[in-house]
């Protein structure tokens, strides 16, 4: 059971480094990943090189994947780019390979790794600066992944004298399901591949098995991109149905044509001097057929993404969902700022047409107002979902003004149920035809003054100007309850939703201006994307 145990502490230690390699470069990169991304993208041949080199950066697919859908979601990223970006993510995910194939197995680990973890934990420990911290974390995380990789070759090399899979005993479906169950256990391609790559040179898996086996790993990534899209946008179930697409698609055609993809692996190897190499061929075989998969969907990527953008359509429809945020964008805060910005922004322009309908009697406002609440309820889910994730200090500040928004909102929507709950009282008084006319008139006033600050036709951005009115319309209420036109329940009413709608505006105009200040910085973000 020595050897199963050592396995077992080897893929430990691969999955904790790339874990280490992909939140270091990450937290290093910061708002840098976003920058790329919008102004690499103008094109789908620059969509496909941005998501090959910037997975190869972070070591993540996944990484990439989301903040490309935070991209889209805040409409700062055309869908059919973001799309050729998760393609070119599948390709830049092989670098793992050729890092394991190329020095995993060509140096001794011991003489380079061990100093590089304790380089990196001296980095993470006494650096001055966070990025300098992050980058000590990844570097440490390096050197655990090809620790990890000794420590498997060790456990896999004892095994192979017990056990081997052979292809031709099990059937190459059933290595391909390997391949899938790997990836889906462990949610990571690359350590999938890293375990095969391993497998392969123990000897404990022939070529073409393990090459079978890859083909399952690839298919396995689809695992992840399905459970993304649970609770998801619309934007986020067309990438990830369109990385399914991609990565199925690829794969039966990989397993179709494994016995010409394998001979022309082997004789680039004899072209190169490396046929003897059957790790650095693995490597090969697997760029080479996600290359192929390239090649496959370029002349059907239109037709593609014209099938998917008219997919999912309900959901954006739905005046509950959330239409730019998910745990997608969560799980890269940094990525999140112009999505939260495109959140509010329909809930801050309704507010006032909400006000201008009262006092009269709306069927449609309670149920509005409601579905505004439970959205504004699902935006702090989302704040609680990111903040499980490091953030940068520009993106906790970011993100301490979402709050202040969503927490003015919540105020706003309760002040206005509490206002129809008193137009209620209003529409079965006797005193209504007195009132109707200065409340209505005082609301579309106020909501008139909030629209306009909205579009930003008014340059004040306060409510002093409106002083006046509202003691005009509270005096008109009095004169009418002196003169015994109305009831003194019903002044009191009346004064009631007065105030409230005053607070109601202030509350409003709090958010507004919080979201104007969080929008400054994303109108920065869309300037360097504005050729997206």
């Amino acid at each position: 059971m020595q050897y199963v145990t050592t396995a077992l502490g080897g893929i430990g230690l691969f999955l904790l480094g790339m874990w280490l390699i992909t939140e270091g470069l990450r937290l290093a990169a910061g708002a840098s990943l976003e920058q790329l991304l919008a102004r690499w993208t103008s094109n789908r041949r620059r969509g496909l090189m941005s998501g090959v080199l910037l997975t190869g950066l972070v070591q993540s697919s996944s990484v990439v994947t989301v903040a490309v859908i935070g991209f889209v979601n805040a409409g700062l990223m055309n869908f059919q780019r973001a799309v050729w970006v998760i393609f070119g993510s599948n390709l830049g995910t092989t670098l793992t390979a050729w890092l394991v194939a190329l020095i995993g197995f060509k140096f001794k680990i011991d003489a380079f790794a061990l100093p590089i973890i304790g380089l990196g934990a001296l980095l993470r420990v006494f650096s001055p600066t966070e990025r300098f911290r992050s980058l000590g974390m990844a570097l440490a995380g390096f050197g655990l992944l090809f620790l990890g990789i000794e420590t498997l070759s060790g456990g896999f090399g004892a095994l192979s004298e017990r056990v081997t899979l052979d292809g031709d005993s099990y059937g190459l479906i059933s290595m391909v399901v390997i391949g899938f169950v790997l990836t889906t256990l462990m949610m990571s391609s690359s350590a999938a591949v890293a375990i095969v790559l391993t497998a392969l040179a123990g000897d404990l898996i022939g070529f073409s098995d393990a090459a079978a086996v890859v083909i399952g790993t690839n298919i396995g990534t689809t695992t992840k991109a399905l459970l993304a899209t649970l609770g998801a946008t619309s934007n986020a179930k067309r990438l990830a149905a369109a990385h399914v697409i991609f990565n199925l698609s690829t794969g039966v055609v990989a397993l179709l044509l494994l016995s010409p993809l394998l001979s022309l692996v082997l004789w680039i190897g004899h072209l190169t001097g490396q046929h003897n190499e059957p790790v650095t061929l693995l490597a090969l075989f697997h760029t080479l057929f996600n290359v192929l998969g390239l090649v496959l969907m370029w002349p059907l990527e239109p037709l593609m993404s014209r099938f998917l953008m008219g997919r999912f359509i309900q959901a954006e429809e739905q005046g509950v969902s959330l239409r730019f945020l998910d745990q997608n964008v969560a799980s890269v805060p940094d990525a999140a700022p112009v999505a939260i910005c495109r959140e509010f922004e329909p809930l801050l322009e309704k507010v006032p047409g909400s006000l201008s309908a009262l006092p009269a009697k709306v069927a449609s406002l309670r149920s509005d107002s409601l579905q505004r609440y439970q959205r504004l309820q699902k935006i702090g889910d989302f704040f609680v979902e990111a903040a499980r994730y490091p953030i940068s200090g520009k993106t906790a500040e970011q993100f301490s003004r979402g709050w202040s928004i969503q927490h003015n909102l919540l105020y706003v929507e309760d002040t206005l149920q509490r206002m129809d709950e008193l137009s209620d009282a209003l529409e079965r008084s006797a005193d209504k035809p007195h009132l109707q006319d200065p409340l209505a008139s005082w609301f579309t006033r106020v909501s008139q003054h909030m629209e306009s600050i909205f579009s930003g036709t008014e340059g004040s951005l306060d409510f002093v100007e409106l002083a006046p009115a509202y003691e005009q319309v509270k005096l008109q209420l009095l004169q009418a309850a002196l003169s015994g036109r109305i009831s003194r329940a019903s002044l009191d009413t009346a004064l009631q939703m007065c105030s409230l709608s005053r607070r109601l505006a202030e509350q409003w105009l709090r958010a507004l201006s919080q979201w104007r200040l969080m929008s400054g910085d994303a109108a920065s973000r869309e300037v360097s994307a504005e050729v997206v």
